[in-house]
C-alpha cells in the first residue's frame, strides 16, 4: 500500500489509527462522514420558526383608526343586549 503524506503531523496519526480499524467500523466512520458533509434537508418548521416568520406588518387599505374601530363594532357585548 502506497504511504499516505499529510501535511499535519495528527491527521498522519490520526489515519494511520483508523486503517488498522475493522472493515465494518471503516465502513461506519466512512458513512457517519458522507451524511455531515450532504447538504442539510430543510426540516420542518418548529414552533418557533413558524411564529417568527408570521412575524410583520398588518397589510391592509385601512388606517390603524379604521382598523381599530372596525375591531370595537365587531365586539359583542351581552351586557348591551339584554332588554330589560
Amino acid at each position: 500500500m502506497k504511504a499516505l503524506s499529510f501535511r499535519t503531523p495528527w491527521v498522519a496519526t490520526t489515519v494511520e489509527k483508523l486503517l488498522d480499524l475493522p472493515v465494518s467500523t471503516k465502513r461506519a466512520i466512512i458513512r457517519a462522514l458522507e451524511r455531515s458533509i450532504e447538504p442539510k434537508k430543510p426540516g420542518r418548521k418548529g414552533l418557533s420558526d413558524r411564529f417568527w416568520s408570521a412575524y410583520g406588518a398588518w397589510d391592509s387599505s385601512e388606517t390603524a383608526e379604521e382598523l381599530a374601530k372596525s375591531i370595537r363594532d365587531a365586539r359583542y357585548d351581552r351586557n348591551r343586549a339584554v332588554d330589560l
